[in-house]
């Protein structure tokens, strides 16, 4: 088959986001409040975003002092201490093989640094599986803006129209839309009932994916 399939990595590859939004409810638990779920979904599939920030509503409900750079250092002691035990999601090897079988190039497009991208996929070894591995750190703009995923295209010196991106998240979506990608939809628990309208489809997991539905024989 021609042409290219682009995976996100954070929630598609690997789910680093229901861990932290565990803990997140915990703590906010703990205060006494309730974590706002649907604001999280809002800032999932992107990178510094400042539209919810949940370090400073929690020191703001905790009120003794505990800053929110505090607060995110806890958390993300807490997530990384529980994703390095998370195995890939459903279907992630099966796919990448299927993929590679046919003779599609592969590419990672993700909102999260370099370091945190490259270590995961390495223990998980599906590092060497990419022809390339796009993070925020190769371009100015995160998701959702199409920068990464027009970088990915550029690596792989693949037109839009022959790529295929694979995104958990509304962001995620987004980004591929705008880079005139097409795009399908496998949301995780944090994810799912976002606005997938923009997807080709939504499906459960990975193992659904039907490869010669978006890609023509060579």
């Amino acid at each position: 088959m021609i042409g290219a399939l682009i995976f996100d990595f954070d929630g598609l590859i690997l789910d680093t986001e229901t861990p932290e939004m565990r803990i997140w409810q915990h703590l906010f638990a703990q205060a006494g409040g309730k974590f706002d779920v649907a604001a999280y979904q809002t800032i999932i599939g992107t990178y510094g975003s400042q539209t919810f920030q949940p370090a400073k509503e929690l020191a703001r409900l905790l009120d003794h002092g505990t800053t929110p750079e505090e607060l995110w250092s806890l958390v993300q002691a807490k997530s990384i201490e529980a994703i390095n035990q998370e195995p890939a999601l459903p279907g992630v090897v099966t796919l990448i093989a299927k993929a590679k079988h046919v003779g599609l190039s592969l590419g990672v497009g993700s909102s999260s640094p370099r370091e945190w991208v490259h270590g995961h996929l390495q223990r998980l070894a599906l590092l060497s599986q990419f022809d390339t591995i796009v993070t925020i750190d190769d371009v100015h703009v995160s998701k959702p803006e199409p920068d990464i995923f027009l970088k990915v295209l550029e690596n792989l010196a693949m037109p839009a129209e022959q790529a295929l991106v694979l995104e958990d998240s509304y962001n995620g979506i987004l980004a591929a839309q705008r880079a005139g990608i097409r795009a399908v939809a496998v949301p995780n628990p944090v994810t799912l009932g976002q606005d997938f309208s923009a997807a080709e489809e939504v499906l459960p997991s990975l193992n659904a994916l039907q490869l010669e539905k978006y890609f023509s024989r060579s």
